[in-house]
């Protein structure tokens, strides 16, 4: 490919794939103004990304087998024309009082979405030579990796110049991106399979559809902190049944297929099924950086929500390695990036929580970050685009890419839910962990200012309490205690409550820091457990890293 044609292709490309990687993020920090707009519960609203996610899964490997069959460019400009369209759509909502017409949009604007990612890996792979190779995915693995850490602080950054009232922006700035794209891709040169087109496997596509849908449904929704009721529960358990009925029926019809809609032989190869093994292990170890900001905010003793230049921070470090990384593939081979972007990942993982758990501090939270940083950036697309990209033929390289995404997909939607375990056993310890450190005071009993019941309402104050308002939290909860001793101790002439109350509030006040210490360190318990996790997940990568062969590898027939 020439210089300048290879510099437009990359242009258009990037873009979609930024485009893309933020739309996945960039409605978190909305869905609260959404929902009050619409007038609908948290729980609803929590469609607005799920039900893109569901959509962009099952769109995936769909679309990219149509681009092997059909022509990349082509099936690529579609892609983003019905993405623009679902956009415009979702921004005309903001104008329309329709929460189902916003899901609806969702739903085009990720059909659409779904063939970006896969079809512009595949069109860069298969366009620059093989020892450039590296270089160009690096590239990509830079923009996916920072537009996807960044999405929700770019939502919050349109919300706070067009207001929460104009929500619909968060949409609307996809238009003029995606009017750029496609007017650069009119004189891009097509690239597609030159061998006949086979009869398309529509059996094939319906069932690999209901195949996600219930295996991606079910794993948004299983709560492995209550794993037995989760299980059972009727937003898992049936469709976890529907995805075991479904799967050996898709199976069967991917055997009899012409042209299978996903290749079962990438399930029985070693070298890709490592591959893709990876690419699960990639997916889950990414979302475990959600927990970032928060774990900040409380090193840092900072309101909640203030975190977002943390997240800022650690996208510096993987956009500078990711790139950096797709040269040293196309210098050093693909396991040597990958055993170092694991062990980065493995030793930043490990930093957070044995180190800055334990010594709160900037300086710590920092060396942290740039571990992690370094070690997602040189794991997190590149490697495992390229893996896949040697191990395929030429002609399904959009599906390679698409299966690579779609297992890195269920990888995402698995790992909050086994994380998140460890934040909400350690926010059930703050009660007694406050109530251990509380003053004693003559006359009212310290420690048992938490002995009685809390309410519901008390319950969710603590819960969504961070370390800056817990003790405002905690100062109102025994004042309300100390209130329902009252007539107790107002019976006894000898007792003057008032004198005992002020004292009281007063030793309270006092220990002000205590309190807000031990909220920090026992959450950052928490906190630390899910960076031991993320370790043992880099950990597992490291180990099978080891089992892929180097930069040579000879491409399946």
């Amino acid at each position: 490919m020439k210089s300048k044609t290879s510099t437009i292709a990359m242009i258009i490309f990037l873009l979609g794939i930024f485009m893309g990687a933020i739309d996945s993020g960039i409605v978190s920090p909305a869905r609260t103004i959404i929902s009050n707009f619409f007038g609908i519960s948290g729980s609803s609203s929590v469609w607005v990304i799920t039900i893109y996610t569901l959509a962009y899964a099952v769109s995936m490997p769909i679309t990219a087998k149509l681009s092997d069959r059909h022509g990349r460019k082509k099936v690529y400009m579609i892609s983003i024309s019905l993405f623009a369209f679902g956009s415009l759509l979702c921004g005309l909502s903001n104008f329309i009082n329709s929460y189902n017409f916003l899901l609806f949009s969702r739903v085009i604007q990720a059909l659409g979405g779904g063939g970006i990612m896969p079809i512009a890996i595949a069109y860069i792979g298969s366009s620059f030579p093989l020892e450039k190779r590296g270089t160009a995915l690096g590239l990509v693995g830079a923009i996916f990796g920072i537009s996807t850490i960044l999405g929700p602080t770019i939502g919050s950054f349109v919300l706070s110049i067009a207001g929460d009232a104009n929500w619909g922006f968060l949409f609307f700035i996809n238009l003029p991106i995606s009017l750029v794209i496609l007017t650069l891709a009119l004189n891009l040169k097509e690239n597609k399979n030159e061998k006949p087109i086979k009869k398309m496997d529509l059996k094939g596509c319906g069932a690999l559809t209901i195949v996600i849908l219930s295996l991606m449904y079910s794993a948004t929704n299983l709560k492995f902190h209550d794993l037995a009721n989760s299980i059972s529960s009727k937003d898992v358990l049936p469709f976890l049944l529907i995805f075991l009925i479904s799967l050996p029926i898709f199976i069967l019809i991917e055997k009899k297929a012409e042209d299978p809609v996903l290749n079962l032989h990438y399930f029985t190869n070693k070298q890709i099924a490592i591959t893709l093994a990876l690419s699960f292990v990639v997916g889950t170890g990414l979302m475990g950086t959600i927990f970032l900001p928060q774990f900040g905010e409380n090193i840092l003793k900072i309101k909640m929500g203030t975190g977002g230049y943390i997240v800022t921070l650690f996208a510096v470090f993987t956009g500078i390695s990711a790139p950096l990384g797709g040269k040293f593939i196309d210098k050093m081979g693909v396991k040597k990036v990958l055993l170092a972007g694991f062990g980065f990942s493995f030793i930043g993982a490990l930093y957070q929580a044995l180190v800055t758990a334990n010594h709160p501090s900037f300086f710590n939270l920092f060396i942290g970050l740039i571990f992690m940083g370094l070690g997602m950036g040189l794991t997190m697309g590149t490697p495992i685009n390229y893996l896949m990209m040697s191990l395929v033929p030429e002609e399904e390289a959009s599906a390679g890419q698409s299966t690579v995404s779609l297992i890195r997909s269920i990888g995402i939607a698995i790992s909050p839910n086994l994380l998140v375990n460890f934040i909400a056993t350690a926010g059930s310890k703050v009660p007694g962990a406050i109530q251990a450190v509380l003053p004693k005071v003559n006359g009212v009993p310290g420690n048992g200012a938490f002995s009685g019941k809390m309410s519901a309402e008390t319950i969710t104050k603590f819960q969504n309490s961070d370390v800056t308002t817990i003790f405002n939290t905690v100062r109102e909860f025994v004042g309300s205690m100390i209130d329902g001793l009252k007539s107790t101790l107002a019976s006894n002439p000898h007792v003057n409550f008032n004198a005992i109350k002020t004292g009281y509030l007063s030793s309270v006040d006092s220990s002000r820091a205590t309190i807000e210490n031990t909220y920090q360190s026992t959450m950052n318990a928490g906190f630390s457990n899910v960076f031991i996790g993320a370790a043992v997940i880099a950990a597992v990568g490291l180990l099978l890293t080891l089992f892929i062969k180097d930069k040579k590898l000879t491409k399946i027939t």
